[in-house]
């Protein structure tokens, strides 16, 4: 059998047999968005980057944590809206920022993903006839990075003299939560060396966790912004996907202290739309070989 071959500017253009199935892979496979939803908002801001990343692929997007049965209703219409168009696998990309949390655990409980879940009582996992291959979340990427960055100049007069800190919502358990701060380390080592602040700082609010737990969390961002505050300006910036979910708990967790905050979290951004598509592409190409496999790429 001959190559695939198209016409392009007057060419002709032979692609290589691997290119060749990697298009037709392409051309079977959809897109399943996951997202944690919030706010009309916050869905909004969501579905307007998924809008934006120009996914040539059939694409659903799924909100909900999958903790109640409605959620996991409308995960199941997603993909068999999916399926209604023909597509032979699924590439699952949730938009969460961290891997670390028990609503990407159950995400993979609720796809066959993984065998158990944070909230199984009386939960199932949804029924698919196609295979399911699931990214990473977004952890460290250089998308966020610039997100990041673009943020922190957009309230900067005089790096050299400010302290930036990152604030995430943050997981329940002490463990997720140390690899939270490893990963927005990372984060704040990139931001730093991109634009020269004196320091920048990482905390997580941990706002689903008991009260001790999360009063011990507030506490820690408050002596943060203290302690930063006597060396010259804090900026804080949240690391959040979008507006109308929990911003504004984090000036109400710092009410009375000195700090420039504007609240703007990832969403809107170009460089979150550009993961998207990223995501998808990067997994294709890293599961060709794995293709029929339902499994968790990172």
């Amino acid at each position: 059998m001959k190559s695939w071959q198209s016409l392009a500017l007057g060419c002709l253009v032979v692609l290589s047999p691997s290119a060749s199935r990697a298009m037709a892979q392409a051309d079977r496979t959809g897109v399943l968005i996951l997202a944690h939803g919030g706010s009309a908002e916050w869905n909004r801001a969501v579905q307007e980057a998924v809008d934006q990343a120009r996914l040539p692929q059939p694409h659903e997007i799924a909100f909900g944590m999958g903790m109640r049965q409605d959620e996991v209703a409308r995960l199941g219409q997603a993909i068999q809206a999916l399926q209604a168009q023909g597509i032979e696998r699924i590439v699952v990309v949730p938009l969460a920022i961290s891997a670390d949390s028990d609503v990407m655990r159950q995400w993979a409980y609720l796809l066959h993903l993984r065998t158990d879940g944070p909230w199984t009582e009386g939960i199932e996992p949804v029924q698919a006839g196609v295979p399911l291959e699931m990214t990473g979340a977004l952890e460290d990427d250089p998308a966020v990075a610039e997100v990041l960055v673009d943020r922190a100049r957009t309230l900067s007069r005089s790096p050299g003299e400010e302290t930036v800190i990152l604030v995430a919502h943050g997981p329940v358990s002490d463990q997720d939560d140390a690899r939270w701060l490893d990963m927005m380390n990372r984060l704040a080592a990139q931001l730093k060396d991109a634009v020269g602040f004196r320091e920048v700082a990482v905390a997580t609010l941990r706002d689903d966790a008991p009260k001790p737990v999360l009063d011990a969390a507030t506490d820690r961002l408050r002596r943060l912004v203290e302690e930063h505050g006597q060396e010259g300006s804090v900026l804080v910036i949240p690391l959040l996907v979008a507006r109308g979910g929990i911003e504004q708990k984090i000036p109400q967790r710092l009410e009375g202290l000195r700090y420039v905050f504007d609240g703007a979290p990832l969403l809107p951004h170009p460089a979150i739309s550009r993961w998207i598509a990223r995501r998808f592409t990067d997994l294709l190409r890293a599961s060709e070989a794995g293709a029929g496999r339902s499994r968790v790429l990172q």
